[in-house]
């Protein structure tokens, strides 16, 4: 084999490599983890425990509401949870997702009851869009969030 059929082998796996990690990278993204951990993220919501959903959600999440300074980092999502009402009827319906490798991003609606029996308040509706990030553990965490509320 001459030096230039060396070469070019070489670089040929090289590249090959290359493309494989990055379908590889691609095809880690599965819809069926965000559900789940959409799921795990209603029952944290409503967990009797205030703070409970705080940790569905990154160190460094930020939290956007209409009309309100953003909420970043969970030191400040943790002071927004305890002066919070607790949640009840909670429903997250996305119309779309899509994610690659460890970032996925969904839009659609949500609502809650503010409040829990007895003590039931109003129904809060809104359009939410929520980056989620898969962090190290292999959990999908809540990265960003904006939640506008239904008719604005």
């Amino acid at each position: 084999m001459t030096n230039i059929s060396k070469a070019f082998s070489i670089v040929m796996v090289i590249v090959f490599v290359a493309i494989f990690e990055r379908v590889s990278e691609a095809s880690e993204f599965d819809v069926e983890e965000i559900r789940a951990a959409t799921s795990k993220l209603i029952d944290a919501l409503e967990d009797p425990d205030p703070t409970a959903w705080v940790y569905m959600y990154t160190e460094d999440a930020g939290l956007l509401e209409a009309g309100s300074e953003p909420v970043v980092g969970r030191t400040e999502l943790l002071k927004m949870a305890k002066s919070m009402l607790p949640m009840s009827s909670v429903v997250i319906s996305p119309s779309y997702t899509e994610g690659s490798g460890t970032l996925a991003y969904m839009y659609g609606r949500a609502s809650w009851v503010n409040g829990r029996p007895p003590n039931v308040g109003s129904k809060s509706k809104v359009h939410l869009v929520i980056v989620w990030r898969k962090e190290s553990d292999g959990q999908w965490r809540v990265a960003h969030e904006a939640l506008i509320p239904e008719g604005e």
